[in-house]
Protein backbone atom coordinates (compact mmCIF):
# COMPACT_ATOMS: atom_id res chain seq x y z
CA UNK A 1 0.00 0.00 0.00
CA UNK A 2 2.53 2.78 -1.24
CA UNK A 3 0.18 5.24 -0.93
CA UNK A 4 -1.07 4.88 2.36
CA UNK A 5 2.44 4.27 3.57
CA UNK A 6 3.33 7.99 2.12
CA UNK A 7 0.88 9.81 3.74
CA UNK A 8 1.94 8.58 6.90
CA UNK A 9 5.75 9.23 6.18
CA UNK A 10 6.25 12.13 3.91
CA UNK A 11 2.85 13.61 4.35
CA UNK A 12 1.48 16.13 6.75
CA UNK A 13 1.08 13.22 9.17
CA UNK A 14 4.72 12.86 10.10
CA UNK A 15 5.44 16.66 10.20
CA UNK A 16 4.63 17.14 13.74
CA UNK A 17 5.40 15.50 17.07
CA UNK A 18 3.02 12.94 17.81
CA UNK A 19 3.15 13.85 21.39
CA UNK A 20 0.90 16.88 20.62
CA UNK A 21 -1.49 16.73 18.39
CA UNK A 22 -2.06 12.85 17.88
CA UNK A 23 -5.83 12.03 19.28
CA UNK A 24 -4.79 8.77 20.59
CA UNK A 25 -1.94 9.51 22.36
CA UNK A 26 -2.19 8.25 26.06
CA UNK A 27 -1.74 11.83 27.78
CA UNK A 28 -1.44 12.23 31.29
CA UNK A 29 -1.16 15.94 30.93
CA UNK A 30 -3.71 17.96 33.25
CA UNK A 31 -7.16 19.16 32.45
CA UNK A 32 -7.47 22.59 30.81
CA UNK A 33 -9.26 25.45 33.08
CA UNK A 34 -12.99 26.13 32.27
CA UNK A 35 -15.30 27.87 33.87
CA UNK A 36 -18.82 26.38 32.78
CA UNK A 37 -22.58 27.37 31.93
CA UNK A 38 -25.38 27.05 29.76
CA UNK A 39 -25.45 28.11 26.41
CA UNK A 40 -26.69 31.48 25.69
CA UNK A 41 -27.54 33.89 28.18
CA UNK A 42 -27.96 31.84 31.11
CA UNK A 43 -25.59 32.20 34.42
CA UNK A 44 -22.09 30.48 34.89
CA UNK A 45 -22.36 27.95 37.24
CA UNK A 46 -20.25 25.81 38.91
CA UNK A 47 -18.89 22.19 38.20
CA UNK A 48 -20.56 22.86 34.37
CA UNK A 49 -18.44 21.99 31.65
CA UNK A 50 -17.74 23.56 28.41
CA UNK A 51 -18.80 21.51 24.99
CA UNK A 52 -17.63 24.37 22.58
CA UNK A 53 -14.28 25.49 23.88
CA UNK A 54 -13.72 29.08 25.02
CA UNK A 55 -10.35 30.11 22.79
CA UNK A 56 -12.65 29.19 19.79
CA UNK A 57 -15.09 31.49 21.40
CA UNK A 58 -12.73 34.34 21.97
CA UNK A 59 -12.21 34.84 18.47
CA UNK A 60 -15.78 36.73 17.96
CA UNK A 61 -14.91 38.13 20.97
CA UNK A 62 -16.47 42.10 21.19
CA UNK A 63 -13.24 44.40 20.94
CA UNK A 64 -10.63 42.61 23.61
CA UNK A 65 -13.53 42.52 25.73
CA UNK A 66 -14.24 39.29 27.38
CA UNK A 67 -17.97 39.63 26.30
CA UNK A 68 -19.89 38.05 22.94
CA UNK A 69 -22.72 39.11 21.05
CA UNK A 70 -25.53 36.34 21.16
CA UNK A 71 -28.49 35.63 19.30
CA UNK A 72 -30.92 32.83 19.54
CA UNK A 73 -32.41 31.63 16.30
CA UNK A 74 -35.46 29.34 16.63
CA UNK A 75 -37.52 31.69 17.43
CA UNK A 76 -35.31 34.58 16.56
CA UNK A 77 -34.07 36.55 19.87
CA UNK A 78 -31.13 39.22 20.37
CA UNK A 79 -29.82 38.62 23.24
CA UNK A 80 -26.40 41.27 23.19
CA UNK A 81 -23.57 40.57 24.48
CA UNK A 82 -22.40 38.04 27.65
CA UNK A 83 -19.86 36.61 28.97
CA UNK A 84 -17.69 34.16 27.24
CA UNK A 85 -17.19 31.88 29.51
CA UNK A 86 -20.86 31.59 30.28
CA UNK A 87 -21.65 30.22 26.70
CA UNK A 88 -22.24 26.69 25.48
CA UNK A 89 -21.92 24.30 28.42
CA UNK A 90 -24.21 22.35 30.76
CA UNK A 91 -23.82 20.86 34.11
CA UNK A 92 -21.90 17.83 34.36
CA UNK A 93 -21.85 17.19 30.78
CA UNK A 94 -18.98 15.55 30.20
CA UNK A 95 -19.25 13.72 33.87
CA UNK A 96 -20.10 10.14 32.41
CA UNK A 97 -16.98 10.33 30.28
CA UNK A 98 -14.29 11.52 32.50
CA UNK A 99 -12.04 9.80 29.37
CA UNK A 100 -13.47 12.49 27.19
CA UNK A 101 -12.82 15.62 29.78
CA UNK A 102 -9.16 14.38 30.46
CA UNK A 103 -8.44 14.21 26.48
CA UNK A 104 -9.94 17.60 25.66
CA UNK A 105 -8.57 19.27 28.05
CA UNK A 106 -4.98 17.99 26.81
CA UNK A 107 -5.66 18.85 23.40
CA UNK A 108 -7.19 22.68 23.83
CA UNK A 109 -3.90 23.88 25.36
CA UNK A 110 -2.15 22.72 22.17
CA UNK A 111 -4.98 23.71 19.86
CA UNK A 112 -5.42 27.51 21.09
CA UNK A 113 -2.15 29.03 19.99
CA UNK A 114 -2.01 27.37 16.92
CA UNK A 115 -5.96 29.28 16.64
CA UNK A 116 -4.79 32.59 17.46
CA UNK A 117 -1.85 31.97 14.97
CA UNK A 118 -3.57 31.06 11.92
CA UNK A 119 -5.93 33.90 12.51
CA UNK A 120 -3.10 36.36 13.18
CA UNK A 121 -1.06 35.63 10.11
CA UNK A 122 -4.14 34.73 7.77
CA UNK A 123 -2.09 31.37 6.65
CA UNK A 124 -0.72 28.10 8.30
CA UNK A 125 1.65 25.49 7.87
CA UNK A 126 1.86 21.95 8.09
CA UNK A 127 1.68 21.31 11.45
CA UNK A 128 -0.56 23.31 11.90
CA UNK A 129 -3.02 21.86 9.49
CA UNK A 130 -2.73 18.59 11.18
CA UNK A 131 -3.92 20.74 13.96
CA UNK A 132 -6.83 22.40 12.09
CA UNK A 133 -7.71 19.28 10.82
CA UNK A 134 -7.72 17.62 14.82
CA UNK A 135 -10.09 21.09 16.13
CA UNK A 136 -12.41 20.72 13.35
CA UNK A 137 -13.16 17.33 13.78
CA UNK A 138 -13.32 17.61 17.94
CA UNK A 139 -15.50 20.75 17.05
CA UNK A 140 -18.02 18.27 15.53
CA UNK A 141 -18.61 15.62 17.74
CA UNK A 142 -17.83 17.14 20.97
CA UNK A 143 -21.25 19.74 20.68
CA UNK A 144 -24.91 19.22 22.67
CA UNK A 145 -26.09 19.01 19.25
CA UNK A 146 -24.02 16.66 18.23
CA UNK A 147 -24.33 14.54 20.90
CA UNK A 148 -28.24 14.75 21.06
CA UNK A 149 -28.00 13.30 17.23
CA UNK A 150 -26.26 10.50 18.34
CA UNK A 151 -28.68 9.49 20.62
CA UNK A 152 -31.67 9.79 18.23
CA UNK A 153 -31.48 6.25 17.15
CA UNK A 154 -31.04 4.33 20.13
CA UNK A 155 -33.17 6.11 22.24
CA UNK A 156 -36.20 5.69 19.33
CA UNK A 157 -34.79 1.63 19.63
CA UNK A 158 -35.23 1.34 23.15
CA UNK A 159 -38.23 2.99 23.14
CA UNK A 160 -40.24 0.74 21.05
CA UNK A 161 -39.10 -2.10 22.73
CA UNK A 162 -40.36 -1.29 26.47
CA UNK A 163 -43.33 0.16 24.84
CA UNK A 164 -43.98 -3.01 23.43
CA UNK A 165 -43.26 -4.24 26.81
CA UNK A 166 -45.84 -2.26 28.22
CA UNK A 167 -48.19 -3.14 26.03
CA UNK A 168 -48.15 -6.46 26.19
CA UNK A 169 -48.35 -5.83 30.25
CA UNK A 170 -44.55 -7.36 30.44
CA UNK A 171 -43.39 -4.04 31.98
CA UNK A 172 -44.96 -1.67 34.30
CA UNK A 173 -46.42 1.38 33.27
CA UNK A 174 -43.62 4.50 34.00
CA UNK A 175 -44.70 7.17 36.60
CA UNK A 176 -47.48 9.06 35.39
CA UNK A 177 -48.40 6.03 33.19
CA UNK A 178 -47.56 7.59 29.57
CA UNK A 179 -44.09 6.38 28.54
CA UNK A 180 -42.28 9.06 26.11
CA UNK A 181 -38.87 8.99 24.76
CA UNK A 182 -37.56 12.02 26.61
CA UNK A 183 -38.80 10.00 29.60
CA UNK A 184 -35.37 8.25 29.23
CA UNK A 185 -31.68 9.13 28.15
CA UNK A 186 -28.39 7.70 27.44
CA UNK A 187 -24.99 8.60 29.30
CA UNK A 188 -21.22 8.02 27.98
CA UNK A 189 -22.28 9.37 24.49
CA UNK A 190 -20.00 11.99 24.57
CA UNK A 191 -17.04 9.97 25.20
CA UNK A 192 -17.90 7.11 23.18
CA UNK A 193 -18.20 10.15 19.86
CA UNK A 194 -14.61 11.33 21.19
CA UNK A 195 -12.93 8.48 21.43
CA UNK A 196 -14.43 6.51 18.46
CA UNK A 197 -15.91 8.61 15.67
CA UNK A 198 -13.00 11.52 16.00
CA UNK A 199 -10.60 8.90 15.73
CA UNK A 200 -11.07 7.56 12.20
CA UNK A 201 -12.72 11.19 10.97
CA UNK A 202 -9.57 13.16 11.88
CA UNK A 203 -7.33 9.95 10.04
CA UNK A 204 -9.70 10.84 7.07
CA UNK A 205 -9.15 14.21 6.62
CA UNK A 206 -5.58 14.06 5.88
CA UNK A 207 -6.70 13.32 2.42
CA UNK A 208 -8.64 16.40 2.22
CA UNK A 209 -7.82 19.99 0.90
CA UNK A 210 -7.92 23.06 3.16
CA UNK A 211 -8.35 26.55 2.09
CA UNK A 212 -8.82 29.70 3.85
CA UNK A 213 -12.08 31.59 3.26
CA UNK A 214 -11.70 35.34 3.47
CA UNK A 215 -14.74 37.47 3.84
CA UNK A 216 -14.41 40.63 1.66
CA UNK A 217 -14.80 44.21 2.74
CA UNK A 218 -17.52 45.14 5.50
CA UNK A 219 -18.77 41.04 5.73
CA UNK A 220 -18.34 39.18 8.51
CA UNK A 221 -18.90 35.37 9.04
CA UNK A 222 -20.94 34.48 12.48
CA UNK A 223 -20.63 31.35 14.36
CA UNK A 224 -22.45 28.76 16.60
CA UNK A 225 -22.72 26.80 19.11
CA UNK A 226 -22.31 23.82 16.66
CA UNK A 227 -20.15 25.64 14.23
CA UNK A 228 -19.17 22.48 11.66
CA UNK A 229 -20.89 22.17 9.06
CA UNK A 230 -20.47 18.83 6.82
CA UNK A 231 -22.17 18.64 2.95
CA UNK A 232 -21.55 17.24 -0.04
CA UNK A 233 -22.43 19.13 -3.44
CA UNK A 234 -21.53 16.43 -5.23
CA UNK A 235 -23.94 14.23 -4.18
CA UNK A 236 -26.73 16.82 -3.34
CA UNK A 237 -27.94 16.35 -6.87
CA UNK A 238 -28.87 12.87 -6.46
CA UNK A 239 -32.36 11.70 -5.39
CA UNK A 240 -31.20 9.73 -3.12
CA UNK A 241 -32.38 9.17 1.00
CA UNK A 242 -28.23 9.38 2.07
CA UNK A 243 -26.23 12.14 2.71
CA UNK A 244 -23.52 10.99 1.10
CA UNK A 245 -21.89 13.25 4.21
CA UNK A 246 -19.21 10.60 5.25
CA UNK A 247 -15.96 12.05 6.21
CA UNK A 248 -14.21 8.99 3.24
CA UNK A 249 -16.74 9.55 0.58
CA UNK A 250 -15.78 11.48 -2.54
CA UNK A 251 -16.99 15.06 -2.52
CA UNK A 252 -16.88 15.32 1.24
CA UNK A 253 -16.71 19.45 2.46
CA UNK A 254 -16.19 20.61 6.28
CA UNK A 255 -16.99 24.68 6.80
CA UNK A 256 -15.54 26.19 10.43
CA UNK A 257 -15.57 29.90 11.02
CA UNK A 258 -12.47 30.38 13.07
CA UNK A 259 -13.19 34.14 13.36
CA UNK A 260 -14.98 37.12 11.94
CA UNK A 261 -12.47 37.27 8.90
CA UNK A 262 -11.91 33.62 8.31
CA UNK A 263 -13.29 30.08 7.64
CA UNK A 264 -12.02 26.80 7.56
CA UNK A 265 -13.12 24.90 4.37
CA UNK A 266 -11.89 21.68 3.85
CA UNK A 267 -12.78 20.01 0.37
CA UNK A 268 -12.24 17.12 -1.54
CA UNK A 269 -9.98 18.56 -4.18
CA UNK A 270 -10.24 15.80 -6.79
CA UNK A 271 -14.11 17.06 -7.66
CA UNK A 272 -13.61 21.13 -6.28
CA UNK A 273 -11.32 24.06 -7.58
CA UNK A 274 -11.11 26.81 -5.33
CA UNK A 275 -8.90 29.46 -5.36
CA UNK A 276 -5.31 29.79 -7.13
CA UNK A 277 -3.39 26.87 -6.26
CA UNK A 278 -0.39 28.68 -5.17
CA UNK A 279 -2.64 30.16 -2.18
CA UNK A 280 -3.96 29.03 0.58
CA UNK A 281 -6.15 32.32 1.07
CA UNK A 282 -9.02 33.01 -0.98
CA UNK A 283 -11.15 36.23 -0.13
CA UNK A 284 -14.95 35.68 -0.58
CA UNK A 285 -17.95 37.90 -1.76
CA UNK A 286 -20.64 39.33 0.35
CA UNK A 287 -22.92 36.63 -1.06
CA UNK A 288 -20.81 34.02 -0.31
CA UNK A 289 -20.63 35.41 3.05
CA UNK A 290 -24.19 34.95 3.30
CA UNK A 291 -24.44 31.64 1.89
CA UNK A 292 -21.58 30.08 4.96
CA UNK A 293 -23.05 32.16 7.23
CA UNK A 294 -26.66 31.03 6.23
CA UNK A 295 -24.88 27.38 7.12
CA UNK A 296 -24.70 28.54 11.00
CA UNK A 297 -28.49 29.06 10.98
CA UNK A 298 -29.02 25.51 10.00
CA UNK A 299 -26.58 24.16 11.72
CA UNK A 300 -27.08 26.05 15.29
CA UNK A 301 -27.97 24.42 18.40
CA UNK A 302 -29.72 27.56 20.11
CA UNK A 303 -27.29 30.34 19.53
CA UNK A 304 -25.01 32.27 17.27
CA UNK A 305 -22.27 34.15 18.12
CA UNK A 306 -20.64 37.27 16.70
CA UNK A 307 -18.31 40.29 17.24
CA UNK A 308 -20.08 43.07 16.72
CA UNK A 309 -23.61 44.43 18.27
CA UNK A 310 -24.17 46.31 15.45
CA UNK A 311 -24.94 43.30 13.08
CA UNK A 312 -28.31 42.55 15.03
CA UNK A 313 -30.28 43.53 11.93
CA UNK A 314 -28.14 41.42 9.76
CA UNK A 315 -28.55 38.38 11.84
CA UNK A 316 -32.39 39.13 12.17
CA UNK A 317 -32.45 38.75 8.34
CA UNK A 318 -30.63 36.02 7.95
CA UNK A 319 -32.28 34.12 10.48
CA UNK A 320 -36.00 34.96 8.81
CA UNK A 321 -34.50 33.90 5.59
CA UNK A 322 -33.07 30.82 6.68
CA UNK A 323 -34.66 29.05 10.03
CA UNK A 324 -36.46 27.50 7.16
CA UNK A 325 -34.11 25.16 6.29
CA UNK A 326 -33.51 24.32 9.49
CA UNK A 327 -34.04 20.24 10.92
CA UNK A 328 -34.87 19.17 14.43
CA UNK A 329 -32.49 16.56 15.95
CA UNK A 330 -35.05 13.85 15.34
CA UNK A 331 -35.39 14.18 11.77
CA UNK A 332 -31.88 12.41 11.45
CA UNK A 333 -33.88 9.30 11.82
CA UNK A 334 -35.83 8.47 8.72
CA UNK A 335 -38.54 6.16 8.14
CA UNK A 336 -39.05 4.12 5.18
CA UNK A 337 -42.18 2.19 4.10
CA UNK A 338 -41.02 -1.78 3.40
CA UNK A 339 -42.51 -4.60 1.39
CA UNK A 340 -45.63 -4.74 3.58
CA UNK A 341 -47.70 -2.85 5.87
CA UNK A 342 -46.13 -3.81 8.89
CA UNK A 343 -42.30 -3.39 7.74
CA UNK A 344 -40.52 -0.45 8.24
CA UNK A 345 -36.39 0.45 7.35
CA UNK A 346 -35.28 2.99 10.02
CA UNK A 347 -32.40 5.06 7.84
CA UNK A 348 -29.84 7.28 10.14
CA UNK A 349 -29.06 10.04 7.90
CA UNK A 350 -26.48 12.72 9.23
CA UNK A 351 -27.47 16.23 8.98
CA UNK A 352 -25.79 18.02 6.60
CA UNK A 353 -25.97 21.91 5.65
CA UNK A 354 -28.22 23.20 2.29
CA UNK A 355 -26.67 25.53 0.42
CA UNK A 356 -29.50 28.13 -0.65
CA UNK A 357 -27.66 29.43 -3.91
CA UNK A 358 -25.01 28.41 -5.52
CA UNK A 359 -21.42 29.21 -4.39
CA UNK A 360 -18.57 31.09 -6.79
CA UNK A 361 -15.34 30.45 -4.87
CA UNK A 362 -15.83 26.59 -4.95
CA UNK A 363 -16.25 25.44 -8.33
CA UNK A 364 -16.65 21.67 -10.11
CA UNK A 365 -13.02 20.59 -11.71
CA UNK A 366 -13.35 19.88 -15.37
CA UNK A 367 -12.66 16.57 -15.62
CA UNK A 368 -14.31 14.21 -12.37
CA UNK A 369 -13.59 10.56 -12.88
CA UNK A 370 -14.80 9.93 -9.31
CA UNK A 371 -18.53 8.45 -8.63
CA UNK A 372 -20.82 9.54 -6.26
CA UNK A 373 -20.91 7.58 -3.04
CA UNK A 374 -17.42 6.29 -3.36
CA UNK A 375 -14.57 6.73 -1.14
CA UNK A 376 -12.11 9.08 -1.71
CA UNK A 377 -9.25 7.17 -1.15
CA UNK A 378 -10.32 3.38 -0.60
CA UNK A 379 -6.72 2.14 0.58
CA UNK A 380 -6.60 4.80 3.25
CA UNK A 381 -10.20 4.34 4.13
CA UNK A 382 -9.13 0.50 4.47
CA UNK A 383 -6.19 1.13 6.67
CA UNK A 384 -7.92 3.28 9.00
CA UNK A 385 -10.89 -0.12 9.63
CA UNK A 386 -8.25 -2.21 10.30
CA UNK A 387 -6.06 0.18 12.48
CA UNK A 388 -8.96 0.75 14.33
CA UNK A 389 -10.09 -2.95 15.12
CA UNK A 390 -6.33 -3.60 15.90
CA UNK A 391 -6.64 -0.90 18.53
CA UNK A 392 -10.12 -2.27 19.91
CA UNK A 393 -8.49 -5.56 20.45
CA UNK A 394 -5.17 -4.18 21.85
CA UNK A 395 -5.55 -0.77 23.20
CA UNK A 396 -2.46 1.82 22.77
CA UNK A 397 -0.08 1.36 25.87
CA UNK A 398 0.15 4.80 27.95
CA UNK A 399 3.57 5.40 26.18
CA UNK A 400 2.38 4.44 22.75
CA UNK A 401 0.90 6.67 20.10
CA UNK A 402 -1.49 6.15 16.92
CA UNK A 403 0.39 6.93 13.94
CA UNK A 404 3.75 4.41 14.09
CA UNK A 405 0.23 1.76 15.03
CA UNK A 406 -0.83 2.40 11.59
CA UNK A 407 2.20 2.43 10.31
CA UNK A 408 2.10 -1.30 11.22
CA UNK A 409 -1.33 -1.94 9.91
CA UNK A 410 -0.37 -0.42 7.13
CA UNK A 411 2.71 -2.70 6.32
CA UNK A 412 0.78 -5.49 6.85
CA UNK A 413 -1.91 -5.07 4.28
CA UNK A 414 -2.08 -6.94 1.12
CA UNK A 415 -1.08 -5.35 -1.82
CA UNK A 416 -3.72 -3.78 -3.99
CA UNK A 417 -3.03 -5.48 -7.63
CA UNK A 418 -2.53 -2.17 -10.75
CA UNK A 419 -5.44 -2.24 -12.68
Amino acid sequence: MATCRSLCSTGNISTLPTSRFDPFACDSAQRGECQRGECGDGDILKGNEHFLPQHYLRQFRIGDSKLIGIAKVAPFRFIGAGPIRGQCQKQNFYSDSPGADKLLGSTESDLAPVVADVVKRQDFNSPQLLALRLLAVLLHVRTRKAIETAKVFPKYIAYEVIKHGIETGRLPAPPGGKWTEDVMDFGGVAGALIKEAAIPCWMEMQTMQLKLLRAGPATHFITSDNPVVILNEFSSQTNSPRSFAGFSLTGFQLLLPISPNLCLFFFDQKVYKVGSRSSRLVTISADDVEIVNSLQIQSADTCVYFHDLDLEPQIKLWTSKYASLRAPVRDALRHIPGRTENEEFLHMRAPVGQLPSRWTFCKYRRRITAKIGTRRDPGWSESIELLMRDVDRNPLSPDEHLLPRHMKVIDQMEPVAPR
